[in-house]
């Protein structure tokens, strides 16, 4: 198990195959090696152009070759940071318990709602100096926004990707929409579970960007660089937010 405050991961993945087939090229098998590496990667894992937010070092590695942007959320308290998740009220870092969406051992994001927090929320702010930030005018309708999220039953939270003034706000957990300043959030549907939220177990989430209503060849909405991706847990103490997985690709 592992705490939370900024994620942060690496790892080396060392690959080796054996040929027996004199009648390809070596070129061609390592095709071969390749597809089949690719085939027995989860479905969320074979596509490509991929804009990585939260996702461990030793999955990451796997796809590091289809890896557009990586955006892997770094410490907002660190100054030199280019793409920090700011903390904005109510939350500590959770501790990373148990298997991650790809089933590796705690590494995950994972913030809980301090007591008296009143209200939470946080944002990763990708400034316009990170190399990434040009490249998000790539991400086109037909890329999807893909996400797993843990949570306990009878919680509920509100997620927001944005670019430019336009957000996309959902609702994920177990209960009511959340409600924030009279808007309330309409629930994702889980493409899990056949669509069923599942407590304290991973469920994943995608949507097409051309179905959020999200331009992002737009101006950003600062002068300094653009919210990416935020979220809110409300204010009772000990609710405890866990995402992975979170990216945007092509299929």
């Amino acid at each position: 198990m592992k705490k939370f405050f900024m994620f942060l991961a690496s790892a080396a993945v060392a690959m080796s195959f054996v040929a027996c087939n004199g009648d390809k090229k070596d070129d061609d098998l390592i095709d071969d090696d390749k597809k089949g590496e690719e085939s027995n990667l989860p479905a969320s894992l074979q596509g490509s152009d991929y804009f990585v937010l939260v996702m461990d070092g030793e999955t990451y590695a796997k796809i590091e070759n289809k890896v557009t942007a990586d955006i892997r959320m770094q410490s907002g308290d660190d100054e030199a940071s280019t793409r920090p998740l700011y903390v904005w009220n109510g939350y500590d870092g959770g501790t990373a318990e148990g298997l991650n969406f790809y089933g590796v051992a705690g590494e995950y994001m994972c913030l809980v709602v301090k007591p008296d927090a009143g209200w939470s929320g946080f944002g990763e702010f990708l400034k316009n100096t990170d190399p990434s930030f040009s490249k998000m005018s790539g991400i086109t309708g037909d890329y999807y926004f893909h996400f797993a999220y843990k949570g306990a039953a009878n919680t509920v939270h509100a997620l927001y990707p944005g670019w430019g003034t336009k957000n996309y706000q959902f609702s994920v957990g177990d209960g009511e929409p959340f409600v924030d300043n009279g808007n309330t959030f309409n629930f994702l549907t889980p493409i899990s579970n056949d669509g069923k939220f599942v407590a304290n177990e991973w469920n994943e989430y995608e949507i097409k960007v051309s179905d959020m209503g999200i331009d992002f060849t737009a101006d950003p909405a600062e002068p300094l660089g653009q919210n990416i991706f935020c979220g809110l847990s409300g204010g009772v103490a000990g609710t405890t937010l866990s995402l992975d997985a979170v990216f945007f690709y092509k299929k």
